[in-house]
């Protein structure tokens, strides 16, 4: 198929007629003033993917009639696979030049042959190309119905009937080359991701203003997938997608698309609440008002508890950060009383899960070089899943789980309890249970990672990946696992890794997998860390 540059996305009337359309909806001026039916546009991918070899022959055997015969002739050698022309005119007589495959014969200027070389292949431009590899190798990917969470499912589906410079086309093309330019090939790919955000936040600050565009789907996607595409998440951001919610209403949230996009919100805001400590009880009732009925997974439970645990840490950590006044005894109390009521009710979530989402042990590995085996495995545990969207949900829970056994430690700690009191063994269990919660994350680290140490988001066929033995990993797993893998296990690592207390080098190997990750796909070092809001569970306000 030959591709000959981008193509216009005027209405078939006006690229027939060859004039300028001004792409105007539902009709352009063009048509409208001519009294004719305008057809509409066409999607970017039907042009860009159009087979337009029959049109490029036909306007090539046009040129060659045109040609003058008698001043170049062209013969082909096929055993010899080249092009031979002969081009009169020279002062010495004709000249006979003889070229590669890859060469054709350019008309002569003043006499002279000038070969032109032709590319071997012709390339999509990098946006096309992060948007096809996004769309392939992250959105169409099959996932477990349960850990589905909000707006991936439905955004194909929007996205296609968006206009290509349109508010949810330009956040898309962004969130793509962001991904895709983790790969050290294309990590020019995020300054050119940088630029289509900053041009998706102007027109999304137009969009909310229009009384129009500020009800529609495509506004509030392009909302969640600019929230989503910052590293770092902002509270600006957060209480902008709230209030286009509540601008929204009720009765624009019925459908099933509205329904999936308000629960990415909820999402996103408890995890911006947990991470930032910040209380998510007071957006809460704003988005239940919200949510039609919907069907509850999995993953949307896991997210309904945790949004207590926000709460929580918005009420310790005032407390465990004061540096003017230590906290008292009932303080610590009542943190205590606190966190074992949310543990509580988070640890019923386990129960709930589908019989497929429970892991299962491999031996993968158990044949892999000592040195390496250390380097990827951690006590010689791997641990299988559905798929890595079912891991990152335990994990997510494993992570909520050590926040509120961080604090009880701290709070137990600092009470400084006799020897064989309640208090103290409730100090041997947390700790305890610590460990089994980062025994749990280091065994996921090999699903998600393999064996990759670098190339970024793209699967590497030399990259091995655990397996049951049986089957070997499949093509889905293994393009979403390398896409996706290390972003997924990246902030349960650094949660687990403010742990104390750990089994010897169990700490510096999480360092390592940290490193790992940020050298796999380019991410920079960064002070301020999204879970330094986490005091460490040695003293009070993380100090020391």
């Amino acid at each position: 198929m030959v591709y000959r540059g981008k193509p216009s996305t005027g209405c078939k009337n006006c690229r027939t007629r060859k004039i300028k359309c001004d792409e105007q909806c539902p009709a352009c001026t063009q048509c409208t003033t001519t009294n004719r039916i305008c057809p509409g546009y066409a999607h970017l991918f039907d042009l860009v993917l159009r087979d337009q070899t029959e049109s490029v022959t036909r306007k090539a055997q046009q040129r060659k009639r045109r040609r003058d015969p008698a001043d170049v002739r062209t013969t082909s050698t096929a055993a010899e696979g080249s092009v031979t022309a002969v081009v009169p005119g020279l002062t010495t007589g004709q000249r006979t030049f003889r070229t590669s495959s890859s060469h054709i014969a350019s008309p002569t200027y003043s006499g002279y042959f000038l070969p032109l070389s032709l590319p071997k292949s012709f390339h999509d431009s990098p946006e096309e190309q992060a948007i096809n590899g996004f769309f392939q190798n992250y959105v169409l990917i099959p996932r477990h119905h349960h850990s589905r969470r909000g707006y991936v499912d439905c955004l194909l589906l929007l996205y296609q009937s968006a206009r290509h410079d349109s508010l949810l086309s330009l956040a898309t093309t962004a969130m793509a080359l962001a991904i895709e330019g983790g790969a050290p090939s294309r990590a020019h790919y995020r300054k050119l991701s940088q630029s289509f955000f900053g041009r998706a936040l102007v027109k999304t600050g137009r969009a909310i203003r229009d009384p129009v565009e500020s009800i529609k789907d495509e506004t509030l996607m392009a909302r969640v997938l600019a929230t989503s595409e910052s590293q770092n998440i902002s509270g600006v951001h957060d209480t902008g997608a709230v209030a286009l919610v509540k601008h929204r209403g009720k009765e624009n949230g019925k459908s099933e698309i509205s329904a999936r996009l308000l629960q990415a919100v909820q999402t996103q805001v408890v995890d911006h609440c947990i991470q930032t400590a910040s209380p998510f009880a007071k957006t809460s009732a704003d988005l239940d008002s919200m949510r039609p009925d919907a069907f509850e997974n999995a993953a949307r439970r896991l997210t309904s508890l945790s949004a207590r645990l926000s709460d929580l840490t918005a009420y310790a950590y005032p407390i465990l950060k004061n540096m003017k006044q230590f906290p008292t005894k009932d303080q610590f109390m009542s943190i205590l009383d606190y966190a074992g009521d949310v543990e509580a009710q988070l640890s019923t979530w386990p129960s709930t899960v589908p019989d497929d989402w429970h892991w299962k042990t491999s031996h993968t590995f158990d044949n892999l070089p000592s040195h390496e085996s250390k380097l990827y495995v951690w006590n010689r545990r791997v641990d299988l899943y559905h798929d890595i969207w079912v891991a990152s949900t335990w994990n997510s829970y494993r992570s909520s789980m050590l926040i509120i056994q961080y604090l009880k430690l701290q709070c137990l700690g600092m009470l400084n309890p006799p020897p064989l009191s309640a208090l103290a063994y409730k100090i041997v269990t947390s700790i305890n249970k610590v460990q089994e919660l980062i025994d749990d994350i280091c065994g996921s680290v090999p699903f998600n990672l393999g064996t990759k140490n670098f190339g970024g988001p793209t699967d590497r066929s030399e990259v091995q990946y655990p397996d049951d033995g049986i089957h070997k990993p499949s093509s889905d797993y293994r393009k979403s696992a390398a896409g996706l893998g290390g972003w997924f296990i990246l902030e349960p690592l650094k949660t687990a890794s403010k742990a104390i207390a750990l089994c010897e080098g169990q700490k510096d190997w999480m360092l390592k997998q940290i490193e790992r990750i940020q050298r796999i796909y380019l991410i920079k070092k960064s002070i301020n860390d999204p879970t330094s809001a986490m005091p460490s569970p040695q003293c009070p306000g993380g100090r020391g």
